[in-house]
């Protein structure tokens, strides 16, 4: 449970790195890349491919998690 609320969290930097620096000084983590691709470049394209990979590098996660907290539940 800790590690996906970790990973999650780590993921999701997106706000913190668009609000501290504008998109400038070669800040490059995948959400900012791919909000950049795909509103300022308008490489839709490529922006939809970059949230597919976020999306499919945190779906295992939370499979995972679920899975374990499934386990959990048919212990007690």
């Amino acid at each position: 449970m800790v590690l996906t609320t970790i990973t999650i969290g780590t993921l999701k930097v997106f706000d913190i790195v668009r609000t501290m620096t504008g998109g400038n000084f070669q800040t490059n983590v995948i959400a900012n890349e791919m909000y950049s691709q795909t509103f300022r470049a308008l490489n839709y394209g490529t922006g939809s491919a970059l949230a597919i990979i976020l999306f499919i590098g945190v779906v295992p996660i939370i499979w995972y998690n679920i899975r374990q907290l499934k386990l959990d539940r048919t212990e007690r």
